[in-house]
């Protein structure tokens, strides 16, 4: 029986589990590598390995160690944090795995956009940013609006819109703090390290898929929305409903765009726009789509498991025999999350009870406990979401109806 290795697993519960339930049902030995041990009921695993996986020279020398008794035969995460760790240790046991020459271009957004600088007309224009006066004379010389950003945050943490001149000196004392590694671990990959670029205006919309031996294979395109202010994610619908030119462009452009990071044997999870000058990339992650895409979006639109062909490339198994036509669907699958309009205290959401009576609604996952507190962006990125649901719908026009609905049955209370 072949190992796999989970470096860390995705926040997300129901999100979390079904990795691991997908590579059981696929007949794997399932390892969990991880800061902490999550405490999953029955989740299948079979080891759980507690290890400080900051340290990436303990990590390294923990899995070369386990590797000798115990062979593993593909090594995977699920989120940014770790896609730099997870290719330094396919590398080292010669694994299907991203090359390690240019695996800083899926994590460094800066040395990614220069790569995406290769392919015509898919970027805005873009600095380097590590000082106040780099980010003045990026702002000069782009213009505004603009987006302010980490090189090396994920989860819409850190995104800061630049409006005019005049807001330069709030929003860059407020984004160091933001991105402080005392605050966040995350920042410590690449401190005080950011990018300023154009800010791209239309619909939001990802593209997921894999990249095996050089070639890019696509499963579909996900329509989303983010907040206006910091880019939080509170929508995503698989499959896209834009029309079929426009969704050739979308493919078309992220094909390229892929193949200029130079990533290979991975999942990918690339963001765009549609801008009235055609799509615009805005970065891609070397890893599968989060926000319920991956785990419950793609296989409850499609009946095909996504999942199962990221596993497949983490061990070499060729992906062309069998590529399922994940976005011919006959329904849409929506991932909506309820988010607080102020600060404060939580004190509960009245109506939820009727949410899971509501046709079509698969999960109904609550985020806070009564008396948790409640902080809004910049102070904290993901503290404000309160509520996930997932459901399907028939059309693009019935999931808005349903999200009415929802606003209609639920109130949030915070004191």
């Amino acid at each position: 029986m072949k190992t796999l290795l989970f470096i860390n697993l995705r926040s997300h519960k129901v999100e979390r589990v079904t990795p691991i339930l997908e590579a059981k049902r696929q007949g794997y030995r399932v390892v969990l590598m991880t800061d902490r041990d999550p405490q999953l009921l029955d989740s299948g695993l079979d080891e759980v390995i507690e290890i400080d996986t900051y340290d990436e020279t303990a990590v390294v020398e923990a899995v070369l160690a386990y590797h000798q008794k115990q062979p593993l035969s593909g090594i995977l995460t699920w989120s940014d944090k770790d896609v730099e760790l997870v290719a330094q240790l396919n590398d080292r046991l010669q694994l299907p795995g991203i090359p390690m020459s240019h695996v800083k271009n899926a994590r460094n957004k800066y040395l990614m956009r220069v790569a995406f600088d290769q392919v015509p007309d898919i970027s805005p224009s873009f600095e380097n940013v590590r000082t106040e006066a780099d980010l003045r004379r990026a702002v000069a010389r782009i213009g505004t609006p603009g987006i302010l950003k980490p090189v090396g945050a994920s989860g819409s943490k850190g995104i800061f819109k630049i409006e005019s001149e005049a807001c330069i000196d709030y929003v860059y004392e407020a984004l160091r703090h933001a991105t402080s590694p005392e605050r966040d671990k995350v920042y410590r990959y690449y401190p005080n390290d950011y990018i300023y670029e154009g800010y791209l205006v239309g619909e939001e919309v990802s593209v997921e898929g894999v990249v095996q031996n050089g070639e890019v294979y696509i499963a579909g395109i996900t329509d989303k929305a983010v907040t206006p202010e910091y880019s939080l994610e509170y929508i995503a619908i698989f499959p896209s409903d834009k029309h079929v030119a426009l969704q050739q462009e979308i493919k078309t452009k992220a094909t390229q765009a892929i193949q200029s990071l130079g990533i290979d044997h991975c999942a990918f999870h690339l963001e765009g726009r549609v801008t009235k000058d055609g799509f615009k990339v805005i970065e891609s992650a070397a890893r599968p789509g989060g926000g319920f895409i991956t785990s419950l979006l793609i296989p409850g639109a499609s009946g095909h498991s996504f999942i199962q062909k990221v596993l497949d490339v983490s061990v070499g198994k060729d992906v062309t025999s069998h590529w399922p036509a994940f976005d011919q669907a006959t329904k849409k699958m929506c991932f909506y999350s309820i988010m607080a309009e102020r600060a404060g205290t939580f004190k509960g959401i009245k109506g939820v009870d009727r949410l899971v009576e509501m046709p079509g609604v698969h999960y109904v996952v609550p985020l806070k406990n009564d008396g948790d507190s409640v902080i809004m962006p910049p102070e904290h990125f993901s503290s404000c979401f309160l509520l996930n649901i997932v459901f399907e719908a028939e059309t693009a026009e019935a999931v808005q109806r349903k999200i009415d609905w929802i606003h209609e049955v639920i109130e949030v209370i915070i004191e």
